[in-house]
Parts: C-alpha cells; sequence; structure tokens
C-alpha cells in the first residue's frame, strides 16, 4: 500500500528558509557554469542533488511557531526537515532514496533531506486539469503498483514537491513514537489529493 506524505495539520514550517539566501550560499562552491536560483528552482524535477555545494552545516533560524510546535519531521518546499532524533531513527531505511544535508538551527543539530527518488506513474490513466484551456496541473496522479511497493520513499514527476512512502515508512515513523506527519493511505494507488 502507498500512502501520500504530510505535515500535520496546524503545522509551522521548522525554519526560516529564504531560497535566495540558500542559493548566494551555495554559489561560492558551484562552477561558473551553473546558476544557482535556477539550479534550486529547479532542483525538485530535474534531481538535483546538493550535497556537494552544501556547507557543513549550513545555519537557519527557528521560525517562532515552529521552534515552540518542536515536530521531528516537517516538509518545507519538497524538502523535509528532520530532528536529530529522527535522522538517526529513519537515515538507514531513507539513505538510499536522497540525500541529508547537516543543518545548524540556532545551535540545534537538524537535517534536510531532499528526496531523489521517484514513483512510476501511468501517465495515460493520470489525469490532467486545465483552466481556459490552459493545463494547470493534475486532478490525479495514477502510480504504477509493481515499481511503488518496493520502494520507501519517494515523488512524483507529476507533481514535484508531493511525497509518498510505503508501509515500512509509516511503521518506522510510528514506532519511533515522531511527530509531525500525517499519512493519508492510497489503496488504489490513485491520489485524488488536490495539487
Amino acid at each position: 500500500m502507498m500512502y501520500a506524505v504530510r505535515n500535520i495539520t496546524n503545522s509551522y514550517d521548522v525554519i526560516e528558509y529564504d531560497f535566495l539566501e540558500v542559493a548566494e550560499k551555495l554559489k561560492g562552491k558551484m562552477g561558473s557554469d551553473i546558476h544557482p536560483v535556477m539550479y534550486l528552482l529547479h532542483m525538485h524535477e530535474d534531481n538535483h542533488t546538493l550535497s556537494e555545494y552544501w556547507p557543513d552545516p549550513m545555519e537557519f533560524k527557528y521560525t517562532p511557531k515552529g521552534k515552540k510546535q518542536n515536530n521531528d519531521v516537517s516538509i518545507l518546499e519538497g524538502l523535509i526537515v528532520f530532528s536529530d532524533k529522527a535522522h538517526d531513527a529513519l537515515k538507514p531505511l531513507l539513505s538510499e532514496y536522497g540525500e541529508f544535508l547537516k543543518i545548524d538551527v540556532e545551535g540545534d543539530k537538524k537535517y534536510l533531506f531532499n528526496p531523489l527518488i521517484f514513483g512510476e506513474e501511468d501517465v495515460t490513466l493520470s489525469k490532467k486539469r486545465y483552466f481556459e484551456n490552459v493545463h494547470t496541473g493534475y486532478e490525479c496522479i495514477t502510480f504504477n503498483k509493481d515499481d511503488v511497493d518496493g520502494k520507501v520513499f519517494y515523488k512524483s514527476k507529476l507533481a514535484v514537491t508531493r511525497l509518498y512512502c510505503n508501509e515500512a515508512f509509516v511503521e518506522a515513523f510510528k514506532g519511533h513514537q515522531l511527530k509531525g506527519l500525517t499519512f493519508t493511505p492510497i489503496e488504489d494507488y490513485i491520489d485524488r489529493s488536490e495539487f
């Protein structure tokens, strides 16, 4: 069975993530042939890695409400913020599905996880959404069961910031008593969520 992975209701971003500031910090390690803003802008759909350009660690500030909420795991613009506890618990399960990037959040060690594995969609059964004859996204995305059943964690090429997992991830998350995510079962492998 597959699950859609989302932040819990009424959750807040854990860190202040300024896209342009991150691009500026990565710029020094990128070659002159790479435009850091464009690299970050297209990182999810092009499956760009960040580890070779990532400062060790990158520094961020908490958002006031995010710090107070103190979730172990939080989705942030297609990336996922892991507490040290969540990283230690889930890294063995996730290491082949993306990269962990060390961050310092006001002296606390945390990690950003950049998912790098796609689930295979059935584009013939996935239904596009249109507004005034312009393609604006998908009404539903259908996944190939044979492909995604064996994947612990993955994203969609059709909606690159949407994240999915299998039962193994859900069990590990709950078994380690982590908080911050909710899992919606998608029994027929067709995600009908709003995109």
